[in-house]
């Protein structure tokens, strides 16, 4: 187990909200950053922009941080996609500033999210492993590919200790962006289908944010691992009539219609993630359902309608 302050990025989005939550539960010391305090947060937040170098510094010393995991940034291709420069600056410049307090104050470990997005597009069914090709088709997927590159390159040049997580379409409580599974809910709640593009194709690779949250954890407290990223996904990519299916069971009148103008996020032309690595050296595998994490998605819509409305 890690010991020493843990610093999370992010704190108010999805995944960076799950891994500090579960942390705390776990009576882990944890300093939350974001560039704004977030609603009931699970610890104390630093407000921070990404490129304020200085701040960083101090907080990382004045908290006795001794290790990151950095979730904060552009999250997927759907947010800033009129401003590629911006999602470049925020995603590349935040993981140097991130890779250079580890440097500098000879942090344990930095555990960064990487993304699906960085594979190469094929219609080939085979499970992908981490050695496929890379060739992302969004500045998006190249900004998550470059910081993998940094990785490496402080690895190799300065011993930083530091893995990426390579993580298919993630849903759950405190999703801002685009969501297939969050649409679902709030379309069959309102009595209406939800459009899509097509419905029989294997595009479809979506994991709860607790699976997410266990396997980051478990990347910041293994030691030795052997690899400097991992693809953490549900290990099968379903059609999107078989991703309803399953909402259904949890989520009444969940339903599509095919359009050609329809909702086309979370999809990608990839085989399932091969997370073998991920089960041998993470001892890690997924545990909700798409069923289970549909409930508990709508359950928290439910609870929590008004701060989404301000959302």
């Amino acid at each position: 187990m890690q010991r020493g302050t843990i610093l999370v990025s992010g704190l108010g989005g999805l995944i960076g909200n799950a891994v500090a939550r579960r942390l705390v539960a776990d009576g882990r010391s944890v300093i939350g950053l974001d560039r704004s305090q977030p609603a009931r947060a699970p610890c104390e937040v630093m407000t921070h922009d990404l490129g304020d170098r200085h701040r960083l510094h101090e907080i990382i010393v004045k908290h006795g941080v001794t290790a990151i995991i950095h979730a904060g940034g552009v999250s997927g291709p759907m947010v800033l996609p009129d401003n590629p420069a911006k999602v470049a600056d925020i995603n590349i410049g935040g993981v140097i500033d991130m890779l250079e307090v580890v440097r500098i104050h000879k942090l344990d470990r930095l555990v960064w999210y990487s993304t699906i997005n960085v594979y190469r597009e094929t219609d080939d069914p085979a499970p992908v492993n981490e050695a496929a090709p890379r060739r992302p088709v969004s500045v998006y997927g190249a900004s998550k590919l470059a910081g993998e590159g940094l990785l490496a390159a402080y690895a190799a040049e300065h011993g930083i200790d530091s893995v990426a997580l390579r993580v298919s379409s993630t849903y759950g409580p405190l999703r801002a962006s685009a969501c297939f599974i969050r649409t679902l809910i709030e379309n069959a709640r309102a009595g209406r289908p939800t459009p899509v593009p097509h419905a029989d194709l294997r595009t479809r690779q979506h994991i709860y944010v607790e699976d997410v949250a266990d396997a980051s954890i478990a990347a910041l407290d293994r030691r030795g691992l052997r690899q400097l990223a991992y693809n953490i996904g549900p290990g099968a990519a379903l059609t999107t009539a078989e991703v309803v299916s399953e909402v259904a069971k949890s989520v009444r009148g969940a339903c599509i219609e095919i359009a050609a103008d329809g909702m086309a996020w979370n999809n990608f032309r990839l085989g399932p993630l091969d997370i073998s690595a991920a089960r041998r050296d993470l001892d890690w595998q997924p545990r909700v359902s798409l069923t289970e994490g549909a409930r508990r998605y709508a359950d928290w819509l439910t609870r929590n309608v008004e701060q989404i409305r301000c959302r």
